[in-house]
């Protein structure tokens, strides 16, 4: 991946993993990028927010995770208001 966002170490028994991780802009998702990994099997780029998403989020329209968060917590103040 030419600019990754993260990098991931994991230890097993078997020895140490390492590779460049990106985090979907739709649903907070880590994906790990392993050497030349097909680019269809990371995800894709939502042309709507032009950010990184993963093979989850794609096809489903651009919902990113802080405007959904808005909604959850403008829900839960309404709410609120009316003392339910």
């Amino acid at each position: 991946m030419r600019n990754p966002q993260g990098y991931a170490t994991i230890s097993s028994p078997d020895g140490i993993a390492e590779a460049d991780t990106f985090t979907c802009f739709h649903c907070q998702r880590i994906t790990h990028v392993r050497p030349k990994m097909d680019p269809s099997e990371l995800g894709g780029l939502c042309k709507a927010c032009m950010k990184l998403i993963c093979s989850n989020c794609v096809g489903k329209g651009c919902t990113p995770f802080e405007k959904t968060m808005e909604r959850m917590e403008a829900r839960y103040h309404a709410r609120r208001s009316y003392e339910v």
